[in-house]
């Protein structure tokens, strides 16, 4: 078993943290891991990034080849299009979309939702709004990291393990604050996956689960079997872009009717 992973975002947004946890948790799965970081600016909002390479055996080599990577995992949209070409093609892209524009010629945003709604497999959420749902905006990259742990070869119960260790000197709401943004990540990452197996366009996958406010537990089957049903619908795309554009926080049991 070989895995290959980008972690990646801006400086301050807990890229390496989320590293950390991955690692720990392969470590107590068993696993072989390398792991490189580009730092960059990293204290003035430059790009921060690490390869997590895991394998079942001994891995020479920290760096990953172009076209090899399992999953892009992001907590910045446009960070997550800087990796596209070491994706494997049936590679998985997992991202927060709420930009950090830090630079002059940060791209427009309908431009670069555009590209990034357009990738078959991805898992893109607003986790600045369920961080703050979540008890605590530095839980970001919490919510992120719950949004890829269905698409990691580790149990998630490990992941949170770890959260739990990581997180416990600084008391108990903030390891609530941290298991409730990865709970509320993971059940978007399945919601998403429930809408992409019931063959809901990926571009209206990603523009209405970015614009869902998840609970820290799975949407309820009855509401996913609606929202496929919903989303299958001949205006679903209109119905998506409309529900994107007007950036209010959808509730998984309110379905819109045809």
């Amino acid at each position: 078993m070989n895995y290959d992973l980008v972690v990646c975002g801006v400086g301050g947004q807990g890229v390496l943290t989320m590293a950390g946890v991955i690692d720990h948790a392969i470590h107590e799965a068993g696993l072989h891991l390398k792991q490189s970081e580009v730092h960059g600016m990293a204290q003035r909002g430059g790009a921060v990034s690490a390869f997590v390479r895991i394998s079942d055996q001994p891995v020479a080599s920290d760096l990953i080849a172009q076209g090899m990577a399992s999953m892009v995992l992001s907590v910045e949209p446009m960070e997550a299009l800087r990796y596209l070409q070491l994706l494997r093609p049936d590679g998985w892209i997992v991202t927060d979309i709420t930009p950090m524009i830090n630079v002059d010629n940060y791209p427009a945003l309908a431009d670069l939702y555009r590209v990034l709604f357009s990738a078959p497999r991805l898992v893109a959420l607003d986790a600045e709004r369920l961080a703050k749902k979540a008890g605590s905006p530095k839980v970001q990259n919490t919510v992120v990291l719950g949004a890829a742990a269905m698409h990691l070869p580790l149990p998630p119960e490990l992941l949170e393990d770890q959260l739990r260790r990581l997180f416990a000197r600084k008391g108990e709401r903030i390891v609530n604050a941290n298991l409730s943004a990865f709970r509320m990540g993971d059940a978007a990452s399945r919601f998403a996956a429930d809408l992409v197996t019931a063959g809901v366009a990926a571009e209206v996958v990603a523009r209405v689960v970015s614009r869902m406010a998840f609970e820290p537990h799975p949407v309820a089957p009855e509401c996913a079997a609606a929202w496929c049903q919903r989303l299958l619908a001949p205006d679903a795309p209109e119905l998506a872009q409309s529900l994107f554009e007007a950036d209010e926080a959808l509730s998984p049991g309110a379905v819109p009717l045809l």
